[in-house]
């Protein structure tokens, strides 16, 4: 088991991931996979080459077996955000065979590291079931009250 920051080269690993991880949580269609991943394809070569979007990997021989993820983004400062920064975790994703091995706290890790090393302080993410327990072990808390329009 091999961990590495992602490079633009992985952008193609990283929708793949994506995908698989829309299919498992949020019940994307099969029949808009291949659709999906184009797009995701797109978003990842350019964010990454624009250091917009920073990925961590797990690799067992040459195959990801697990991605995480962080975009970053400035609000306007607040009292409890001075900088305005704010750190935004996605794309965790373990293959299911893979799961259970401390491979994704290992990620999380990481890309937490990755956020402060470059001055971002506030980091949000939006919890599955499954990954609930490991974000709440490394002190981050359920912040209700957040609300979503989708136009």
């Amino acid at each position: 088991m091999t961990y590495r920051k992602a490079t633009p080269a992985d952008a193609l690993a990283l929708a793949c991931m994506r995908c698989l991880f829309l299919q498992d949580a949020q019940d994307l269609p099969t029949e808009n996979a291949a659709q999906m991943e184009t797009i995701l394809l797109d978003y990842f070569t350019t964010a990454l080459a624009d250091d917009s979007f920073v990925a961590w990997l797990a690799l067992d021989g040459n195959q990801v077996i697990a991605t995480s993820g962080l975009t970053f983004s400035f609000v306007p400062p607040s009292h409890s955000n001075q900088s305005g920064k704010v750190a935004y975790i996605m794309n965790m994703f373990t293959l299911p065979k893979h799961r259970k091995q401390g491979i994704a706290e290992t990620l999380f890790l990481h890309i937490i590291e990755e956020a402060k090393a470059r001055g971002y302080n506030k980091i949000t993410l939006h919890a599955t079931d499954m990954g609930r327990p490991l974000y709440e072990k490394h002190g981050f808390v359920d912040s209700r009250g957040d609300m979503v329009l989708t136009a």
